[in-house]
């Protein structure tokens, strides 16, 4: 036989793929593509979280630079309800309610100080829609846990959820403290260098008036507040904030 001949012969004889081949080529390339494909669905998926988490951080710092300077504003805390404490209640609606000059004309929601200082100042015509007296809301109880800014005060008896209540963040608030300081230093009765609303409630007249209760009295000589606030969102993991502010303002 010619050597043309055995080329022949030889190449027609290893010619294609066998079935068994083949199965085994299947196995293989399906066995690669499936460790491709969880690969880029793993990749995308920590893709989604880091972009989720990312959102929720800007959302939440920016809900917290808002209170932060409203709160510098305040002139006059009016009420909060479940301050901290050993009576804080993680179930029950937590606020804080504060009037602020917004405007800068020297009144409060339309009304002049008392008593009038000289010269008088002139007024603006209070505005529901630019309210000087404002509540921050938040009821763990509620199908959506989200924390509200209310114009105006709260009703006694009525949730966050009220006429006019404004959501300022999207995601879910899952812990929502408020914690009351004072610059008393003299009333420190722990000595831990933090004065807080039940040690001016404890030591009585003039700067408490021990009856365990967080009012006009201990308020008036509150000089900060720090907001402690959990939140979280579908896909992402809760996270928390905490943050003082200065009431500088205060009358």
């Amino acid at each position: 036989m010619s050597l043309v001949r055995r080329l022949r012969a030889h190449r027609s004889q290893d010619g294609g793929f066998t079935l068994v081949e083949m199965l085994v080529a299947i196995v293989v390339l399906g066995a690669l593509g499936s460790v491709f494909l969880s690969t880029v669905l793993g990749a995308q998926g920590s893709a989604n979280a880091t972009s989720t988490q990312q959102d929720l951080n800007e959302e939440a710092r920016l809900a917290l630079n808002r209170m932060a300077r409203e709160l510098r504003q305040a002139e006059t805390l009016t009420s909060v309800q479940n301050p901290d404490g050993a009576s804080y209640d993680a179930s029950a609606i937590t606020s804080i309610t504060f009037i602020a000059d917004f405007d800068g004309d020297g009144c409060l929601d339309g009304v002049a100080p008392t008593p009038t200082p000289s010269p008088a100042p002139t007024c603006n015509s209070y505005s529901a829609n630019n309210p000087e007296t404002l509540t921050y809301c938040w009821d763990p109880s509620a199908s959506v846990r989200q924390l509200y800014l209310i114009p105006g005060s709260l009703s006694a008896g009525s949730g966050c959820q009220t006429s006019g209540a404004l959501p300022i963040l999207a995601g879910q608030v899952t812990s929502f403290k408020l914690s009351y300081r004072s610059n008393e230093y003299l009333y420190d009765a722990d000595g831990d260098g933090i004065t807080t609303w039940t040690e001016l409630d404890e030591a009585g007249s003039p700067v408490g008036n021990n009856d365990d209760q967080l009012n006009s009295t201990e308020l008036t000589n509150t000089d900060s507040v720090v907001i402690d606030l959990s939140v979280s969102q579908a896909g992402a993991h809760a996270q928390s904030y905490v943050t003082q502010v200065d009431l500088r303002n205060l009358s």
